[in-house]
């Protein structure tokens, strides 16, 4: 196994696996790259993936997400062009379709509201058309939010889990600062979304979508409630302004049938994922 790396290197040892720097808007590296691993299955996961960064960056996002994509693309299309290709969108492409209120499927309205989610669909449309014009054995999976150990910052439970860290090391005030916590949204254990790749990489349609979500929503403040409760010291909890997202859908739900015909389930409970991420941080903070 091959994988690729850009600004942070891969420190962890992985067994059987490489890894190799590589720019995604350099056309000419990601030709080398293909011509020297010429894999039989690519997971193209590298991304500009925060929504509310995606405002400040819009033109950097646009070409890491759409440009990268179609480079990467054109690179297997000139030398490896039976290579199954998994491209990982997000469940952000629905947007407004969401406010419809019910689960969305995959030939529901894209209807993107953010930079990320317009980027993402537009390298979908990408993916597609390589697909249908050159026969790249293309899927695209939209997952939905997951959580997992080694959640940058950036990521909400992740930051929650930290202030929760350093508030158990007497680092900060015992404050959890959160943002609204009346939206409920699908939350997926990282190894099912893997798992769900794997799947998809060996056993999905060439030019198919497939929702990578549990079908099942919960509130953001059980997220809460539940790291109060794991928390070794007794936290308040305090909303914050700036951590306010209210344009964002109240409920975010899928449906994935596609997939779960190829024999997907998940298994893992997402509680269990933010436990593990908890942990981590927890590591980390008495490492400092």
């Amino acid at each position: 196994m091959t994988g690729t790396w850009h600004h942070t290197p891969v420190r962890e040892k992985l067994p059987q696996a490489s890894f190799i720097r590589c720019n995604l808007l350099s056309f000419s590296e990601i030709e080398k790259l293909i011509q020297r691993v010429k894999p039989d299955f690519v997971c193209h996961l590298a991304a500009m993936s925060v929504p509310r960064l995606s405002w400040k960056m819009e033109k950097e996002t646009f070409e890491v997400n759409t440009a990268g994509t179609v480079y990467l693309l054109e690179a297997l299309r000139r030398g490896s062009s039976k290579t199954k290709f998994l491209f990982a969108s997000t469940m952000q492409v629905y947007g407004r379709t969401f406010r419809e209120g019910r689960p969305v499927r995959e030939n529901d309205l894209l209807w993107p509201e953010n930079p990320y989610a317009a980027s993402k669909a537009s390298a979908e449309a990408a993916c597609l058309d390589y697909s249908s014009r050159f026969g790249i054995p293309v899927v695209v999976a939209r997952a939905f939010n997951h959580i997992g150990r080694g959640q940058t910052l950036q990521f909400v439970l992740s930051d929650w889990c930290h202030q929760v860290a350093l508030a158990e090391k007497g680092k900060r005030r015992r404050v959890l600062q959160v943002g609204n916590l009346d939206a409920y949204r699908d939350f997926l254990h990282v190894h099912d979304v893997v798992t769900a790749y794997e799947i998809l990489l060996r056993r999905g349609e060439p030019g198919g979508v497939y929702n990578i979500c549990y079908g099942k929503v919960r509130l953001l403040k059980d997220y809460v409630d539940f790291l109060q409760h794991k928390s070794k010291v007794p936290l308040k909890v305090e909303v914050q302004t700036r951590r306010l997202r209210r344009n964002d859908p109240p409920v975010m739900k899928g449906a994935a049938s596609r997939l779960r015909a190829l024999g997907w389930r998940p298994t893992l409970s997402p509680l269990k994922a933010l436990e593990e991420l908890l942990d981590e941080w927890r590591q980390k903070v008495r490492a400092e």
